[in-house]
């Protein structure tokens, strides 16, 4: 399951790729192990990409785009000035609230540097350590920022020590609360708070009387949740929804462990009047899982709010 929409590369050591804008466009590279990604370390030479792994790996990349936001909610950022600078900024256009990781893909061939963001409010310093190459790159994990709301965001990043040379500030979706787990009585809640969104305008919106992923009105915009199931069986799904009058009718994709339950929205009278609908029931072995929705058609001008989604033991 391809849930960040990369495209796809098949690389290994000393593979290259067909012209320089392509490799002008390559941000990161990684391969996706369960649901975690692997970053490689890459270098850029006269003769193309080479990825610094033995094996052959299904790899992928993320990509520049036109703009700065992707479909499926990613922000890749390229430096505005010169890329070996001691500090740079960006000021961007958030679309939505929201929790992403802050990643940095850069390159030090030597010495010993350490970057520190100011990035809504995070400033939390990272040690770099040397890539042996300005052309070798690695990424690294700054933390996990938060968009308290839309409109325009300050970016800063300043380096003590040796600058390195950055190729892309990268912000990825985040979970937007805590690891979810299985309760005593084997069910497992999968809370809009606990959600991570991929998408533009899609949300968590905090506000005590909706506590909903809302603001669904991009049929692009999906979202998911990971959980660790210890006890596994048979469980129903129970999907708690809201949908305003006029506005139901939408097809969505419930999606885990390989397989799909499709359903269609209903009108519940408004969007955070929240309705529990049993869709299906789902075998889950024992392990790491994660749950998506997936919009396939919208009716009306937005999808449907979720509140939770519960995942509860078959009788």
């Amino acid at each position: 399951m391809n849930q960040l929409f990369p495209i796809f590369v098949s690389l290994s050591f000393g593979v290259t790729l067909a012209t320089a804008d392509s490799l002008d466009r390559v941000a990161n590279v990684f391969v996706e192990e369960g649901r975690t990604l692997r970053h490689l370390e890459f270098s850029i030479t006269d003769t193309g990409l080479k990825t610094h792994v033995d094996e052959k790996l299904e790899t992928r990349m993320d990509r520049f785009a036109d703009t700065p936001q992707l479909p499926d909610g990613r922000i890749l950022l390229k430096p505005t000035g010169d890329p070996l600078g001691q500090a740079h900024s960006w000021e961007y256009n958030a679309s939505r609230p929201g929790k992403y990781w802050v990643e940095l893909v850069y390159s030090l061939a030597k010495g010993e540097s350490t970057a520190v963001p100011d990035i809504s409010a995070y400033r939390i310093p990272t040690r770099l350590e040397a890539t042996g190459a300005a052309n070798r790159f690695r990424n690294v994990t700054l933390g996990k920022m938060y968009f308290v709301q839309p409109g325009t965001q300050k970016l800063g990043l300043k380096f003590r020590g040796q600058a390195p040379g950055v190729r892309a500030l990268i912000l990825r979706p985040a979970p937007e609360g805590e690891p979810i787990g299985q309760a005593l009585d084997r069910s497992v809640l999968l809370h809009a708070r606990d959600a991570t969104i991929h998408g533009t305008k899609l949300q968590y919106e905090t506000k005590p009387h909706k506590n909903t992923v809302g603001y669904w009105v991009n049929v692009t915009d999906q979202v998911c949740w990971d959980f660790t199931v210890v006890s596994g069986g048979q469980f129903d799904v129970e999907v708690h929804q809201g949908c305003g009058t006029g506005h139901g009718g939408s097809t969505v994709s419930a999606e885990v462990a390989g397989q799909q339950l499709p359903f269609t929205v209903k009108d519940t009278g408004h969007f955070q009047n929240f309705v529990p609908r049993k869709i299906g029931t789902v075998r889950l072995p024992k392990g790491g899982h994660r749950f998506w929705l997936k919009p396939v058609r919208k009716a009306g001008g937005a999808i449907m709010d979720v509140r939770r989604i519960r995942l509860l033991p078959a009788k």
